[in-house]
């Protein structure tokens, strides 16, 4: 599949395929910015310096912002995701966690408002409704990853059922190499391993559960190894962002040492 040359050349350029999801959690964020500030006055201003410095330093090859944590906070944070996105497009790949998906003429209007609104250049979606509800997303020059296997616990409730024997995330896997687009697949799950199998390695993952949700990323790198590695991304939310409160310090500082423990197992690979 063609999987957009900016996030090869990311990857290639700076030597890493680590994704830092941006989660904004104002009860965390609140004591590194100090009391009776506002959420617009608060929570861009947190994430910036911290970003800012995974760049420069070459530690991510991706920014996952999560459109719920922004939207959670009204159009205070959505102003918030405006941003950042207008920051940092064109800088590095930016992946809208926004999981779309629904009938063909609402997802139209959803990937026009990821893609053409907010300028993301990957999504995620949900394939449940089809193949209907997935097209709008697959663009030119433009990425969409369908969730198939994912490592909340909840997971196996309805994605390890079987459907003519398989897996529901099998199935789901194997379209992914059809329609040519990516797949969300959690680190905290062996399932990886299946799933690189079935897509031949030529399908991205976007790979959450490392850090915080204790995803193995030795074993994520010994499946998805090889010379298409740089398509993949292994994504970091929290366990980056609020490094400083078991650390200590600047958040920015504190994020880049917590980035760089994670760089120094992917670059073993790449």
């Amino acid at each position: 599949m063609n999987v957009p040359d900016l996030f090869v050349r990311s990857a290639q350029e700076r030597k890493t395929i680590l994704c830092f999801g941006v989660d904004p959690d104002m009860d965390r964020i609140g004591p590194a910015m100090g009391k009776g500030k506002t959420t617009e006055q608060t929570l861009a201003p947190f994430f910036h310096p911290i970003i800012e410095r995974l760049i420069e330093e070459n530690a991510i090859a991706a920014l996952k912002p999560n459109y719920a944590y922004f939207a959670q906070y009204g159009f205070d944070g959505l102003y918030a995701l405006e941003d950042i996105m207008q920051h940092y497009r064109n800088r590095v790949p930016v992946i809208l966690d926004g999981k779309r998906g629904d009938i063909g003429k609402s997802s139209e209007a959803y990937a026009r408002e990821l893609y053409d609104f907010w300028g993301a250049d990957a999504v995620t979606i949900s394939p449940y409704m089809g193949s209907d509800s997935v097209q709008p997303f697959l663009r030119q020059g433009k990425l969409a990853y369908m969730l198939c296997r994912t490592s909340n616990k909840g997971a196996a409730d309805f994605q390890e059922l079987k459907t003519g024997g398989t897996p529901l995330y099998e199935k789901v896997a194997a379209r992914a190499l059809e329609w040519k687009c990516g797949l969300v697949v959690g680190a905290t799950s062996e399932s990886i391993k299946k799933i690189i199998k079935i897509t031949k390695g030529e399908v991205p993952f976007l790979i959450p559960g490392v850090g915080a949700q204790g995803g193995d990323l030795e074993m994520v790198m010994e499946a998805i190894k090889g010379d298409k590695v740089a398509i993949h991304r292994i994504n970091a939310s929290s366990s980056i962002a609020y490094a400083y409160e078991k650390a200590g310090g600047k958040p920015a500082d504190a994020a880049l040492r917590e980035a760089e423990k994670l760089n120094e197992v992917i670059r073993k690979y790449l």
